[in-house]
């Protein structure tokens, strides 16, 4: 008599398996270490969330706070006193502690249509915009001082 219980793989389903595993390991994997994709999201969640700090810092202090765009950076800053309206005091990074709360990466083009924007104690916004940072971009509405990443880049 026969015995149909199986022990194992057979040689063909081995085979199989490292066939799919080596052709998925040539298409997906160089997709998981292409740098400058990474680079590009890191500073574009870094730029979105900047542009919220500032919206929420002008409302928890009651002062205007400055988000600039220029020579693919962003910065932060706010003016010495909630009357003066010149940003020129640098807003220390809410979670490192550096100094300045700004952000850039070589190689990875960050422009605005419109800069600076204001952001008020009331958590509106002095324009709308729409920054872009390589192929993403993020809008902040004028009116809610709303940040937010749309479908489509517009």
């Amino acid at each position: 008599m026969k015995n149909t219980n199986q022990l194992g793989f057979t040689v063909i389903e081995l085979v199989m398996v490292i066939v799919l595993l080596g052709t998925l390991s040539a298409t997906a994997i160089p997709k998981f270490f292409n740098k400058s994709s990474y680079t590009e999201r890191a500073l574009f969640d870094d730029s979105l969330s900047a542009a919220s700090y500032a919206q929420k810092l002008a409302i928890a202090t009651g002062c205007p706070v400055q988000f600039s765009v220029e020579a693919n950076r962003y910065t932060l800053n706010r003016s010495t006193s909630c009357a003066n309206s010149t940003y020129t005091l640098a807003i220390p990074h809410p979670s490192s502690g550096a100094t300045t709360f700004s952000g850039s990466e070589s190689g990875v083009s960050l422009t605005a249509n419109t800069s600076p924007i204001l952001f008020y104690p009331l958590g509106n916004a002095s324009t709308d915009a729409t920054i872009t940072i390589a192929t993403k971009c993020f809008k902040i509405i004028a009116d809610t001082g709303y940040v937010y990443e749309p479908d489509l880049c517009n």
